[in-house]
């Protein structure tokens, strides 16, 4: 086996180990848009309570003021921004964390578990795009959660707390082109054979 194709399978590798998994019950990430002084993070949601009926209704993130958070931008319809312009969960036993991008929805259009909603929209005014967000969401439902994770006593209203990074696909392209692509290039090179 070449050295060339030892480094591509150990790069796949990687990538298969690093990928998220779904075993926690809230997955959050953000895709990055626009340029230094003007970006918009577009979060989503994935509620993975597969096998409940536990919708989230309930979803903020934190962005340092130091950053320059300007404003939500974008909501899925239903989910309104207003409700609280602010949100600490700290009363329902999770952190003090003053979460300051929340979006509530007051409808049955929950996200129901096994579904994926994007489009939760801030706009921040940093010169570099943050790397990492605090994030909570709040669930409910008629079946109680059973689960591990959630920092509330009420299974019929679990609620769960994490840190957001950029999207998987982001992170697999800085690694391949960081990492991967330099070193199929330094393993495909020629070689010269010295001549008596």
């Amino acid at each position: 086996m070449t050295h060339a194709l030892k480094t591509f399978l150990v790069s796949i590798a990687f990538l298969a180990v690093t990928s998220p998994s779904y075993a926690v019950p809230v997955n959050v990430a953000y895709a990055v848009s626009g340029s230094s002084g003007n970006y918009t993070l577009d979060f989503s949601f994935t509620n993975s309570e597969i096998g409940t009926d536990q919708d989230i209704y309930f979803l903020g993130v934190y962005l340092n003021p130091s950053l320059g958070l300007s404003s939500v931008v974008g909501s899925p319809a239903f989910y309104d921004p207003s409700a609280f312009p602010t949100y600490t969960v700290s009363g329902l036993g999770g952190s003090n964390t003053e979460y300051n991008a929340v979006w509530f929805d007051a409808t049955i259009s929950n996200l129901a578990a096994g579904q994926t909603l994007s489009g939760f929209d801030v706009h921040v005014a940093s010169a570099v795009a943050p790397s990492a967000a605090p994030w909570f969401a709040l669930s409910t439902g008629n079946i109680p959660y059973t689960g591990t994770g959630s920092f509330t006593n009420d299974p019929y209203n679990p609620g769960f707390e994490g840190v957001a990074a950029p999207e998987p696909a982001v992170w697999r392209l800085l690694v391949l082109s960081f990492c991967g692509f330099p070193l199929l290039g330094f393993s495909c090179r020629t070689r010269r054979i010295l001549k008596p």
